[in-house]
């Protein structure tokens, strides 16, 4: 009864605190009039509210009030994407908020995961802290609800202190015992804990391999991924002959299911460093035995969460992409962007990463279109809905793979004439394609050095995955100079120049290019 009585108490609150949020509502046209063009997920394999509208917190308002509470707080978050900090955490905290007051844990948890440490200050931390606590009440975990709870005294307004107050007094109805926590992180459980962008504090210390003499190699030899496995593995050998000193690689062909016993083999045998696995179910099986006795530099990305002191991670990140092309246009001067995106969790994956990243440096989207991942529709429909929504862009950020880039480029050329394209490196298919290629004339994108470098010797074509046999070659020399990359040094690599985050995340900057007479070629 306790439980009733706090859902109907918090839902009045809440519906109080939706209008406090009218000051952060979008601009009516931020992802376009037409709904089904609009369309964004949050990157988890959720089906996506089904809502008429552009989502705005306007429309997060109205759809709350009408008790559709779910599909409230997807708007919310959808919503905050566009926005730039501290606005776009605040709607966050938002969305987060209905849902801990649903229950539902793991939604809360995706959402507040997308928030930063170094965003959670002021009244932000607080709510932040509230919104766990709410979320441990529902769960009946009285005690560890009074311990996430901020202090009275903590920076809060009027309305925030209310709902405070009703979820302390309700965990001691239920039997709590008062705790007094600080109104820092104390009390979050570690998987709920912020993770700042940069920031060293906080980090278990790196595990650096004795020696990079021995690599031992966990990749695919057969399926889908033994061919791009392959080619990694001759990017190694070939990387390994350039070295002065000794260095021996050898595979160990891998599989979800023989990882953890592949991974054991290799360490008896004397690995100084395993490279790999490349697929990323392999990976977070490997983790997920928590045995790593042998500094692993992996060729994915775990599943979030994952912060194992022995892990570093290495890959081709399309995110890392995003977030360069919205640093270097902003860079540029050009403020007003409108993203064009395929229908797809890739493509989702990718418009967050941009609006994020080119929030942060100072641009504004004005819109997100998802346009239909197929080559086989008419996008001429979609564009020019798009194009009408966003009047002042200054560039479009356009995700697309070669085929859906050749026919989205010649539309936008005919319809918008001045405004720049820019792009990630997925628009070219890494061969030589020029009558093709030639519609993509003017696209400003990411490339790895090793591609633009091949093509001007003439040698690309000898391989049929050039950036993952980039990849092989990097991770050779990330693996012998992991020290060094620990202190901050920066590698010119195949792949990008390469730096290490505090997270022991392999980071790359890439080249920028552009398609001049359908051939890609360095950005002057």
């Amino acid at each position: 009864m306790i439980i009733q009585d706090l859902r109907y108490s918090l839902s009045v609150s809440l519906m109080s605190g939706m209008f406090m949020l009218q000051g952060c509502s979008l601009n009516p046209n931020l992802f376009g009039t037409n709904a089904s063009a609009s369309k964004q997920t949050s990157g988890e394999d959720r089906t996506p509210s089904q809502f008429k509208g552009t989502p705005t917190v306007d429309l997060g308002n109205q759809l709350f009030k009408q008790g559709r509470k779910p599909e409230a707080a997807e708007v919310y978050y959808q919503s905050a994407l566009s926005l730039p900090s501290p606005q776009r955490e605040r709607v966050i905290l938002q969305a987060a908020e209905v849902t801990a007051s649903l229950g539902d844990e793991k939604t809360t948890k995706h959402y507040l995961k997308k928030i930063p440490r170094q965003a959670l200050t002021g009244e932000n931390q607080a709510r932040y802290r509230y919104t766990l606590a709410l979320l441990a009440l529902q769960k009946d975990q009285a005690n560890q609800a009074l311990r996430l709870l901020p202090l009275p005294h903590a920076k809060m307004s009027a309305g925030l202190s209310s709902k405070v107050s009703l979820v302390r007094q309700r965990a001691l109805e239920m039997g709590g015992t008062l705790s007094v926590q600080s109104s820092t992180m104390q009390g979050i459980p570690p998987e709920l804990q912020p993770q700042p962008e940069t920031d060293q504090r906080n980090q278990p210390a790196n595990i650096l391999p004795r020696a990079a003499e021995n690599l031992a190699v966990l990749l695919p030899d057969s399926g889908a991924l033994g061919p791009v496995g392959k080619e990694i593995y001759q990017g190694m050998q070939d990387m390994s002959n350039q070295f002065g000193s000794v260095t021996n690689s050898k595979k160990y062909a891998t599989t979800t299911a023989n990882v953890l016993s592949q991974y054991q083999q290799a360490a008896s045998e004397g690995a100084d460093i395993v490279v790999g696995p490349l697929d990323k179910d392999a990976l977070d099986t490997l983790l997920a035995s928590n045995a790593l006795t042998v500094p692993v530099l992996s060729l994915n990305y775990a599943t979030e969460g994952q912060n194992l002191p022995a892990l570093y991670q290495f890959g081709l990140s399309p995110e890392d992409e995003a977030r360069q092309v919205a640093t270097f246009t902003t860079g540029r001067g050009l403020r007003q962007a409108l993203v064009l995106v395929p229908d797809s969790q890739w493509g989702t994956r990718l418009a967050e990463a941009f609006t994020a990243a080119y929030g942060a440096a100072g641009g504004q989207v004005i819109s997100t279109v998802a346009y239909p991942n197929s080559t086989t529709k008419n996008y001429l429909t979609t564009l020019q809905a798009a194009l009408g929504n966003s009047s002042g862009a200054q560039m479009v950020f356009l995700g697309a793979s070669p085929t859906q880039a050749r026919l989205m480029k010649p539309l936008l050329q005919a319809q918008a004439p001045d405004l720049p394209v820019y792009a990630t490196s997925h628009v070219f298919s890494g061969r030589v394609e020029r009558t093709k290629d030639a519609d993509l004339e003017g696209i400003i994108y990411t490339e790895v050095p090793f591609v633009l470098q091949s093509l001007q010797q003439g040698s690309l074509e000898q391989l049929k995955y050039p950036r993952l046999y980039a990849l092989g070659m990097d991770a050779v020399t990330i693996a012998k100079n992991l020290p060094a990359l620990t202190q901050n040094q920066r590698l010119q690599g195949r792949t990008g120049e390469i730096s290490l985050a505090p997270n022991r995340m392999i980071q790359r900057r890439l080249m920028m290019a552009t398609f001049k007479d359908g051939l890609p070629m360095a950005l002057e």
